[in-house]
C-alpha cells in the first residue's frame, strides 16, 4: 500500500468531540531542553527504544472522511495543546486540556491549497504555521494562539531551487549549533508514480520567515546515505546532533539517521515502527516535560488515514 500525497474535500459542518490518547509538546524559539546524550547517561535501567501506543485518531474519531495525515502538535501557553491536522480538503485543528481527550475545531485553519502542516510557536507570542503549496512551503501566522492563521505572502522555500516542482512539508524545526534554525524537506511523492527514490534536502533561517537553502541532499540517491527519504521530522538531541526520521517508500519502513552536524549523514536505522501496521509515515515529534519523546506517525491512503503514536525515553540511541 503506497502513501498518497493528494487532499480531499469534505466540509466540516459543526464541533465533534474524539478521543486522543496522547500528548504532546511544541517546538518553539525557546533552546533545547538540556538531556542526556546516551543511554548511559541516562541510567542502565531506562530502556531506549520505542514504545507503540496505539491508535490516536481515525476518520471516524475526526468526522472526516478521505486523507487524514501530516499532524503537527503544539502546547499553547495556556498549558493546553493544538493538533494540526490534514483532513476534510484542509489543513484542520483539534485541542486538548490535558492532551488526552481532543476536540475538533470547526473550519479550517489555512485555505484550501495547503498541506502537510507544521506549526512553530514563536518568541513573540504568535505562532507559525508551514505548510507546501503548489510551488514550495508557504506559510501563516497567528495572533490568537494558532486558531486563525494569515497567510504570509509568497513562498519561504522554493521548490525549484532543489530542481523539483512540489515539497513536502517541512520536519520539526531545529535550533542549529550557530543559533539558526534548520527545516528538512523532501520531494513530494505524487499519486500513481510508485515507489521511485526521494530525496531529504534542508533550508536554513536567522528569523524563521526568510530561509536559505542549504548545499547538496540530507538523504537520498546523492547523498551519503542513497536510500530514498521522504517528508522527515527532526529533532535536536541534547550533545548537539540532529536526528531525522522519515519514511522509505520502497520497505515501508520509518528509518533514523543522526548527524554531528545537521547536515551529513551516515548512518541510519530502522525504527521498527512499521512492524504492527502496513507503514508508519508522516512522523511528528514533541518533547514532553522530562525529556521523553512521542512520534505521532500515519498509516493510510487517500480512502482514508489512521494515526497513531510510540513514546521514547528521549536520549540516544534512537
Amino acid at each position: 500500500m503506497i502513501k498518497i500525497k493528494h487532499f480531499g474535500c469534505f466540509v466540516a459542518s459543526s464541533t465533534i468531540v474524539i478521543t486522543v490518547m496522547a500528548c504532546g509538546s511544541s517546538e518553539s524559539t525557546s533552546p533545547v531542553p538540556t538531556q542526556p546524550s546516551s543511554i548511559t547517561e541516562a541510567g542502565s535501567s531506562m530502556m531506549s527504544s520505542w514504545t507503540q501506543e496505539g491508535l490516536r485518531l481515525d476518520n471516524s474519531l475526526a468526522g472526516y472522511s478521505g486523507v487524514l495525515a501530516d499532524t503537527s502538535t503544539i502546547q499553547l501557553d495556556d498549558g493546553t495543546w493544538r493538533m494540526y491536522m490534514h483532513t476534510g480538503g484542509q489543513i484542520r485543528s483539534a485541542t486538548s486540556i490535558n492532551g488526552l481527550t481532543f476536540t475538533m475545531e470547526s473550519g479550517g485553519r489555512l485555505p484550501e491549497g495547503y498541506g502537510q502542516p507544521r506549526a512553530i510557536k514563536l518568541s513573540d507570542g504568535r505562532v507559525r504555521i508551514f505548510a507546501n503549496t503548489g510551488d514550495g512551503i508557504g506559510s501563516g501566522v497567528s495572533e490568537d494562539g494558532g486558531l486563525t492563521f494569515s497567510a504570509e505572502g509568497g513562498v519561504r522555500v522554493s521548490a525549484s531551487s532543489f530542481g523539483v516542482t512540489q515539497l513536502t512539508g517541512p520536519s520539526n524545526i531545529v535550533r542549529t549549533s550557530d543559533g539558526r534554525w534548520r527545516m528538512y524537506f523532501s520531494d513530494l511523492p505524487l499519486p500513481g508514480e510508485g515507489p521511485i527514490p526521494h530525496s531529504i534536502h534542508s533550508a536554513s533561517s536567522s528569523d524563521l520567515y526568510s530561509w536559505s537553502p542549504d548545499f547538496g541532499a540530507r538523504i537520498g540517491p546523492l547523498a551519503t546515505l542513497t536510500g530514498s527519504g521522504e517528508h522527515p521530522a527532526a529533532i535536536a538531541n541534547g550533545d548537539g546532533s540532529i536526528s531525522l526520521f522519515y519514511f522509505r517508500n520502497d520497505t515501508f519502513q520509518l528509518m533514523v539517521a543522526t548527524s554531528v552536524d545537521g547536515l551529513e549523514f551516515t548512518a541510519e536505522s530502522d525504527t521498527g515502527l512499521s512492524s504492527n501496521v502496513s507503514m508508519a509515515n508522516d512522523p511528528d515529534l514533541v518533547r514532553l516535560p522530562g525529556g521523553a519523546v512521542r512520534m505521532y506517525y500515519n498509516e493510510g491512503t487517500e480512502a482514508g488515514g489512521r494515526i497513531y503514536s510510540a513514546l521514547h525515553p528521549g536520549v540516544l540511541p534512537w
